[in-house]
C-alpha cells in the first residue's frame, strides 16, 4: 500500500486521481472541444483492487476537473482496461445525429480470470449505460484477452478494435460498435521483446517525408530483455483486416526509455496522436510515498514519425497550454530555483544536477553519445526494494542525433525528458525529502529555463 512519505509529492500539472488508486489511462476521446480522459481507478484505498472506471475532463491537457466514476464492476467482472469512440454518425443506434453518443468498449474481468469485453454508452459525456448484449466479444478459450482499442478503419469503412491476445494481438471491425467480427492477427512473431502483450493502439500517422504509415502499440508486464515493465511500438502497414509489419528490427523500439511510462494509448477522435501514459512501474507502484492518492499519468504528447539513419521513429512532442512555444530566461553555472514545478531546453552537451538542501542530486547528462539519467540519491529510495535496484536507478540512452535538442519538464516528483528533438523520451518518478532549489549546469551547451503555471 502507498504510504505517506516526508512531504507533499503530488505534482501540479500531471494528472492524479483525486484520491487513491491510478493506473492505465483509458477511454481517451476528444469531444467538442472537450479532452476525456477515463482510467483505472480503485477509490477505496491507494493500492490496485476491484477496478471502476475514473473520469476528468479537460480544456487544456493540464487543468483537469473530476467527473462521477463513470462504470463501476458488475456481474461479468471488474472493469479493467478499455477505449472509448465518439460515434459521430451514430451507427450504434445509443444516440441522434444531433447528439451522438460516446461508446465505451472495455474489458470485464470475472471470476477465475474469465476476460470478455462489454459496452457502455452515453449521450451527456458522463453518465453511462451498460449494454444488455454484453460481453460483445466473448472469451474464445485465453487467458490475458483484454484492453480493446477501438480506431476508424479506413479500407473497410467502418470501427476496428485491436485487443491483446497473451503475446499478440486480435483486429476486428464492426458497422455499428455492438457486432464484431476478428479479421486478423499480428505476433508473436515480428516481436523482439516476448512477454504477455496488454494495452494496445494503432493508429495512423504521416512521417515528415509524407510517407503515410501505420504504428501498432503493445505494453508488456514483464520483457525478457530486462524484466521492466515497457511498452514498445512497430511501424508498418495496415490492409483493413490486420497489421503488416514493414521495418524489420533487430531490437524493441520502446515508446519511453525511462522506468515510469507505461500502458500508454492516444486519444480517439483527433486528426494527430495524442499520446498518454500510466507515469509509474508495475515493480514499486502499489508502494510509493505519495500517501492518500498512488499513481499519475504523463503530460499528455503528440506523436510525430521521423527518418532516421536507423529507420523510421516515433518522435514526441509536449502538448498543452503553457508547455510549447515558451521562451525562458538563459541559464548557466548554480541557478536558484522557486517553484516545484518548471522546464528546461537544452543545447549542445550539458551536465544538469537538480540538488536540494539535503544533498539529494536528480543528474541528467547530455554528451555527443548518450543520454544520462541517474536518481540513485535523488530523494526516498526505501519504501521498495526493487525502486532500490541499479538496473532501476539509472538509464543510458544512445542519441540518435547530436545536433538535436532536448526538452524537460520536472514537477514536483515526475520528471519527462523529450531528448534528441522528442525521438528519446524518458520518465522517471522521483521523491525528493525537500524540493529541488537550485540547479547545477556544467559543459559547453545553451539551457534556458521557464517557469511552468499550475
Amino acid at each position: 500500500m502507498s504510504t505517506k512519505g516526508s512531504r507533499d509529492y503530488r505534482p501540479r500539472i500531471h494528472f492524479t486521481p483525486p484520491s487513491m488508486w491510478t493506473n492505465d489511462p483509458n477511454g481517451m476521446v476528444y469531444v467538442n472541444g472537450i479532452y476525456h480522459l477515463f482510467y483505472q481507478h480503485y477509490p477505496k484505498a491507494p493500492n490496485w483492487g476491484p477496478m471502476c472506471w475514473g473520469h476528468a475532463v479537460s480544456r487544456d491537457l493540464i487543468h483537469w476537473e473530476h467527473k462521477p466514476i463513470a462504470l463501476y464492476p458488475d456481474e461479468l467482472g471488474v472493469i479493467f482496461s478499455g477505449s472509448c469512440a465518439y460515434d459521430r454518425e451514430n451507427t450504434s443506434g445509443y444516440g441522434t445525429k444531433e447528439c451522438p453518443p460516446i461508446v465505451a468498449v472495455y474489458t470485464n474481468h470475472g471470476r477465475h480470470g474469465l476476460e470478455q469485453q462489454s459496452i457502455a454508452y452515453s449521450t451527456d459525456g458522463v453518465h453511462f449505460e451498460k449494454s444488455y448484449q454484453n460481453p460483445v466479444i466473448p472469451n474464445p478459450g485465453i487467458s490475458d484477452f483484454r484492453d480493446p482499442k477501438v480506431f476508424y478503419n479506413p479500407v473497410r469503412k467502418c470501427w476496428g478494435l485491436v485487443l491483446a491476445a497473451k503475446d499478440r494481438v486480435y483486429f476486428y471491425a464492426s458497422e455499428n460498435l455492438k457486432e464484431w467480427e476478428k479479421t486478423g492477427e499480428f505476433g508473436p512473431k515480428g516481436n523482439q521483446a516476448s512477454g504477455i502483450w496488454e494495452c494496445p493502439d494503432l493508429f495512423q500517422v504521416e512521417a515528415e517525408d509524407g510517407k503515410r504509415l501505420w504504428v501498432l502499440i503493445v505494453s508488456m508486464t514483464t520483457t525478457t530483455e530486462d524484466g521492466r515493465c515497457r511498452t514498445q511500438y512497430f511501424i508498418g502497414d495496415f490492409d483493413g483486416d490486420r497489421f503488416i509489419l514493414q521495418q524489420e528490427e533487430d531490437r524493441p523500439l520502446w515508446i519511453d526509455f525511462g522506468f515510469d511510462n507505461y500502458a500508454g494509448v492516444t486519444f480517439q477522435n483527433l486528426d494527430e496522436p495524442l499520446f498518454m501514459g500510466w507515469a509509474m512501474n508495475w515493480g514499486y507502484a502499489n508502494e510509493t510515498p505519495t500517501g492518500e492518492y498512488c499513481g499519475q499519468m504523463t503530460l499528455a504528447r503528440r506523436l510525430r514519425v521521423v527518418k532516421t539513419d536507423h529507420g523510421y521513429r516515433l518522435a514526441a512532442g509536449f502538448a498543452g497550454n503553457g508547455l510549447t512555444g515558451v521562451s525562458g530566461r538563459p541559464a548557466d553555472g548554480q541557478q536558484w530555483i522557486y517553484t516545484d514545478t518548471f522546464g528546461m531546453k537544452v543545447s549542445g552537451t550539458k551536465k544538469i544536477t537538480l540538488a536540494n538542501a539535503l544533498g539529494q542530486k536528480l543528474v541528467i547528462q547530455v554528451t555527443e553519445d548518450e543520454i544520462f539519467v541517474d536518481r540513485t540519491i535523488a530523494g526516498e529510495r526505501e519504501f521498495h526494494e526493487q525502486y532500490q535496484m541499479p538496473e532501476y536507478s539509472s538509464v543510458r540512452v544512445p542519441r540518435y542525433r547530436r545536433d538535436g535538442e532536448m526538452e524537460l519538464i520536472f514537477d514536483v516528483s515526475v520528471l519527462e525528458i523529450l531528448a534528441d528533438d522528442g525521438l528519446i523520451p524518458i520518465t522517471m518518478a522521483v521523491y525528493p525529502e525537500a524540493p529541488y532549489d537550485r540547479v547545477l549546469l556544467e559543459g559547453s551547451g545553451d539551457v534556458q529555463i521557464f517557469e511552468i503555471q499550475s
